[in-house]
């Protein structure tokens, strides 16, 4: 089947630009109208590479200095000569096929398409459970030549030594970072993530793939959920699962609560994908509970609009399936900016988890 092209431009939204360079490992970031990122379009390592929400094209300042959409990319990172094999490819990843088919509504009611929409879409989803994406196994044995100290920042941050040494994660002296092995819900570990902890690196993104010898021990984020090795059984008797953007704010959960009483995991990005929600209703979460970052000051301000948004398009797309809430801080004064909720301690989670927006 081919797909036209503006048809599926339409149906991109910027958090599935987000879900996609992170599947690149572009370590994007988003903004109140763009997002930033790895200059992948090249195989650059600067965070030169702009995606602008207006004009839903990406730009590249570097000496590529190049505009193009998301298709072009695709094409660029994969290597695809066929425009078309890029756009299947988009299709398939944010599985926009549902959205894009067209189907003979006229014998039905309003009320019978919505009926029928949600059907289809969950059907689509129970194929994705059923064709599951094995991802390569790192070798994680290269990790224990490398130190575990205790992390003093961390530790003032709410994260105990001891889950830091439960969650296998170490330090590399050379290149001045903490390093965080990254596990499938089996338990291999699958990518290796570092922290730097040098001020004028942070420019290239405080969380990257590490690197060793050469070699770089990345994963496609979109296809894992951090921290579901341990939590899944938890969730599947709580049927309940909380979603963080961060490894840290597992961390800290894990230092509240304890381990056996985990039933959070971080997506290490803003975005849910349909990849990282299918393994949460894989796991028995019949409500999922999304912790992201406090990233606005104001109420009523763009940036408070646009978290709105963002999470409104969160529920919208998996509410039928099951119970979506939010820690959200509606008065303004639990949390400070680009905190995340477990920042703010204890009593302040449970103050947020407690009083969740359910919708």
């Amino acid at each position: 089947m081919s797909y036209s092209k503006e048809d599926v431009r339409e149906k991109i939204e910027p958090e599935d630009i987000m879900t996609l360079l992170d599947y690149f490992n572009a370590s994007p970031q988003m903004f109140s109208n763009y997002i930033v990122s790895y200059t992948i379009c090249h195989g650059g390592n600067s965070k030169k590479l702009y995606y602008y929400f207006d004009t839903g094209l990406f730009h590249c300042y570097t000496d590529c200095s190049k505009s193009f959409d998301v298709f072009e990319l695709v094409q660029k990172v994969k290597h695809l000569e066929d425009l078309n094999a890029a756009i299947y490819f988009v299709v398939e990843f944010l599985n926009l096929k549902t959205q894009l088919e067209e189907y003979d509504d006229s014998n039905y009611s309003g009320e019978d398409w919505k009926i029928f929409s949600r059907y289809e879409k969950s059907k689509d989803i129970e194929e994705k459970n059923n064709n599951k994406l094995v991802l390569d196994e790192c070798d994680l044995s290269i990790l224990k030549h490398y130190p575990q100290p205790r992390y003093l920042n961390w530790e003032k941050d709410n994260i105990s030594k001891e889950i830091c040494d439960y969650m296998n994660i170490h330090y590399d002296p050379v290149n001045g970072c903490i390093v965080i092995p990254h596990f499938d819900e089996n338990g291999r570990c699958v990518g290796i993530r570092q922290r730097t902890l040098i001020k004028d690196q942070e420019q290239y993104g405080k969380y990257r793939p590490w690197y060793h010898n050469g070699k770089i021990y990345n994963h496609p984020l979109g296809f894992n959920l951090y921290g579901l090795n341990i939590s899944k059984d938890h969730i599947k008797n709580m049927k309940i699962a909380i979603v963080f953007e961060s490894e840290k704010s597992v961390l800290q959960y894990l230092s509240y609560f304890g381990i056996s009483n985990s039933l959070c995991v971080a997506v290490c990005g803003s975005s849910l994908s349909n990849y990282q929600f299918n393994l949460l209703q894989e796991s028995g979460a019949k409500e999922i509970v999304i912790g992201f970052d406090k990233d606005f000051q104001e109420i009523g301000s763009d940036d408070w609009k646009n978290t709105v948004n963002k999470l409104q398009k969160i529920y919208d797309k998996y509410s039928s399936y099951v119970n979506v809430s939010f820690l959200f801080d509606k008065e303004n004064n639990q949390l400070g900016y680009k905190s995340s909720p477990t920042d703010e301690g204890r009593d302040k989670f449970l103050y947020l988890f407690r009083n969740r927006i359910i919708l």
